[in-house]
C-alpha cells in the first residue's frame, strides 16, 4: 500500500477519495504503476482510478470489469474513456473539499442539537434528501442502521442532517425548506468535519461543481477546493 499512497499522495487535493479506503483498510488494489492505480473500494463497491499517463488510463479503463455499476475517475479524460465503454444512467462531477487543519472546527453554542438517527428517521430523510435518485433503494436506511446520519434538531424536530457515505466522504448534507437561512448546514459540515478529525479520518467530502452555495459553505469553515475534478458514473 506504501507504493499507492505515495502516488496518490502527489496529488492529494484529487486523490484524498481514494487515499480514504486505502487508510481505512476498504481498498483493494486491482492496479498499480508508477504513473496510475486502479482500487476497488468493497463497501460502496466503487472502481476508482486514477492516472498521470494516457496509455495508462486507456489501460485501466479497460480492466474495469463491464458490470461495473459504480466508477469514480479523476482527469477529463478518465471521464471520455469511461462514457464511451461504459453506459451509465446518472454522472456527476464535482469538486473535492478538504479540511486539511488538525485542529477541530470550533462550534460554539447554539439551539440546534446535533444526534445520531435511528432507523425511525429513515422514511423522512429519504423523501427530503435531494440526490435521492442517485442511490440505490435502501441507501439511506444502510446508512443510518450503521451510525453514520446525524440530525440537526431544533425544539425535538428534524430540521436537517448529514452523513458519510459508503465510501468515506462527508456528504448527505439537507436542511429542511422551512429551517434553512439559520447556519443549520453551516453547525451539521463543522459536526461532522470534528468527528472525522477525532476518529483520524480524512475530512473530505465531493460538492457537485455548479453548487456554488455549497462550495462557499465550504470555504467558510475552512476547507479548501481543488483545482481538478472528480468523476462519477453511476449504473
Amino acid at each position: 500500500m506504501r507504493k499507492a499512497v505515495e502516488l496518490l499522495m502527489k496529488n492529494f487535493m484529487l486523490t484524498v477519495d481514494m487515499l480514504e479506503p486505502i487508510r481505512r483498510g476498504s481498498a483493494k488494489i486491482l492496479y498499480l504503476s508508477s504513473k496510475g492505480i486502479l482500487i476497488y473500494e468493497k463497501v460502496s463497491k466503487a472502481y476508482m482510478m486514477y492516472a498521470s499517463d494516457e496509455k495508462i488510463t486507456k489501460n485501466i479503463v479497460n480492466i474495469i470489469p463491464k458490470d461495473a455499476e459504480l466508477i469514480v475517475g479523476h482527469k477529463e479524460l478518465d471521464f471520455r474513456l469511461l462514457e464511451d465503454r461504459f453506459k451509465f444512467d446518472e454522472k456527476m462531477v464535482c469538486f473535492n473539499v478538504v479540511y486539511k487543519k488538525e485542529e477541530p472546527i470550533d462550534i460554539g453554542n447554539s439551539e440546534v442539537t446535533v444526534k445520531l438517527l435511528s432507523k425511525d428517521y429513515a422514511y423522512k430523510v429519504s423523501e427530503v434528501y435531494s440526490k435521492s435518485t442517485t442511490v440505490l433503494d435502501g441507501y439511506i436506511e444502510d446508512r443510518i442502521r450503521n451510525e453514520a446520519v446525524y440530525g440537526a434538531f431544533i425544539d425535538g424536530d428534524l430540521c436537517g442532517f448529514i452523513g458519510y457515505h459508503k465510501e468515506g466522504s462527508i456528504g448527505m448534507l439537507e436542511v429542511l425548506p422551512e429551517y434553512r437561512g439559520r447556519g443549520i448546514a453551516l453547525r451539521l459540515q463543522a459536526v461532522a468535519t470534528n468527528k472525522r478529525i477525532k476518529s483520524g479520518a480524512y475530512a473530505y467530502g465531493q460538492v457537485i461543481e455548479d453548487n456554488i452555495k455549497s462550495l462557499n459553505l465550504q470555504k467558510k469553515l475552512g476547507y479548501d477546493i481543488s483545482d481538478d475534478k472528480v468523476y462519477w458514473l453511476i449504473k
